[in-house]
């Protein structure tokens, strides 16, 4: 008895000892006129550290976006982004990174924390990054597979059923698998194939049923959080609530100070994802890449240093204030 209880107790403390990699503390600072927390310019190796944990006091439930940036591609933006669901309260979160997004690649430069609620009503209160060990990764999974994204079909496939993921699979391919492994415990029990296949058969069926409800329990939240945010309002309203207030306004000085005929213009800005709003709300207009030659126009809105060095060969064009302007190509 004492040796049993002697050799559990050094498997839960082997698999939750911390990995090889000495934990790094990172600061989270908000930004200044902008929805989101942000870190301090970073040099970590992703080969190295893999699992990020935050801790977050949210007075709401919602969802939020983590990004990085990378060396060579410096940028927030969503293909290096992971999307996931935020308690009301104080609570860790861990993201296993290289499980979840492909992305995670090469000298990680930075990360920001998007919270798509009330950004007052939320804060990164400590945040560190290590190597995962088996509790940090069934963690991350757990949160993986209740948060609100993965809810696709992954290849091809003769279940239909959308699922959420684990550990960057789709949960399907653990079933299939678990299927497969209670068939043939079933078979060698019984040494029936009927009553094997029956077994397996209900098995996979109760459990695209749980994933099923899963997923409309995940849809049932997406649409409370978007219910309470937008209904009600006009859609100015619900544009300043989705591009935040101060880029709105510029957008929609950017769309009066253009031509009325469609011009091609590029966006240079420090905020996350800065090209997704205007590519839609500037329409006819046509976005490109900031350092492409058919770019006439450019889209300033709280550029970095780095990003005006790359606004050579433009002329002032139309400004709202200091921060937020339009530049025009020379001819």
């Amino acid at each position: 008895m004492f040796l049993r209880s002697f050799w559990t107790i050094i498997i839960v403390l082997f698999i939750t000892l911390p990995g090889f990699a000495q934990e790094i503390t990172i600061p989270f600072h908000p930004v200044p006129n902008m929805p989101y927390f942000q870190s301090p310019e970073l040099t970590i190796d992703s080969a190295e550290y893999d699992t990020l944990m935050l801790r977050i006091e949210s007075k709401q439930k919602g969802t939020a976006r983590l990004f990085w940036a990378i060396h060579y591609d410096p940028q927030f933006n969503p293909p290096k982004s992971i999307w996931f669901s935020v308690k009301r309260g104080d609570h860790d979160y861990y993201f296993d990174i290289p499980t979840q997004n492909p992305n995670w690649l090469g000298w990680v430069k930075g990360f920001l924390v998007y919270p798509e609620t009330d950004p007052a009503k939320f804060e990164v209160k400590f945040a560190s990054i290590t190597r995962g060990n088996i509790g940090t990764k069934i963690r991350s999974g757990w949160q993986e597979f209740w948060g609100p994204s993965g809810r696709i079909v992954i290849g091809s496939t003769i279940n239909l059923t959308p699922s959420s993921s684990i550990f960057g699979h789709s949960v399907n391919t653990y079933i299939y698998w678990l299927t497969a492994i209670l068939f043939l415990l079933a078979f060698a029990w019984k040494r029936s194939f009927d009553t094997a296949g029956r077994w397996a058969i209900c098995f996979a069926l109760g459990a695209w049923v749980l994933l099923g409800i899963n997923a409309d329990i995940n849809y049932f939240n997406i649409f409370r959080d978007n219910f309470s945010k937008y209904f009600g309002k006009t859609i100015e309203e619900k544009h300043a609530i989705a591009y935040g207030k101060d880029y709105y306004d510029f957008l929609v000085f950017a769309r009066d100070k253009l031509p009325a005929e469609p011009v091609h213009f590029g966006v240079l800005s420090s905020r996350y994802a800065p090209e997704l709003q205007p590519r839609i709300f500037l329409v006819p207009h046509v976005l490109v890449e900031p350092t492409s030659s058919k770019a006439e126009y450019l889209l300033l809105f709280n550029p970095t240093p780095e990003q005006l060095a790359t606004a050579k060969g433009f002329r002032s064009y139309a400004q709202l204030d200091k921060n937020a302007y339009i530049l025009k190509r020379k001819l």
